[in-house]
């Protein structure tokens, strides 16, 4: 019997490479609303991401720069259709599958 785990890491470092494209940026209360208005949409789309994970029986952990989604029940390429069919590119996250094999009585 072969048991697996399925991980997707959503990275954070998008957010942070919005953060510092806006240094050097000459202020003004415009390109401060524009920073916001960036910085809220790349957040908002890693919490979508999130919401269909969560929505398919993945649980959540984050790390440092990163969210890491893991599942025992949705494969890889199951996973990777259902991040598709809702519009998330492959570069938005990473997929990672673990095989483990389970010794038993046969």
């Amino acid at each position: 019997m072969v048991d697996y785990t399925t991980r997707i890491i959503i990275s954070l470092k998008d957010i942070e490479q919005v953060k510092k494209q806006a240094i050097g940026i000459e202020p003004s209360p415009e390109s401060l609303r524009h920073y916001g208005k960036t910085l809220a949409a790349a957040a908002e789309r890693a919490a979508a991401m999130m919401e269909v994970l969560a929505a398919a029986g993945f649980t959540f952990t984050a790390k440092k720069d990163y969210i890491y989604a893991d599942s025992e029940s949705v494969e890889a390429v199951a996973a990777r259709r259902l991040l598709a069919d809702h519009g998330f590119a492959d570069r938005e996250y990473q997929i990672y599958l673990e095989y483990r094999r389970q010794w038993g009585v046969l």
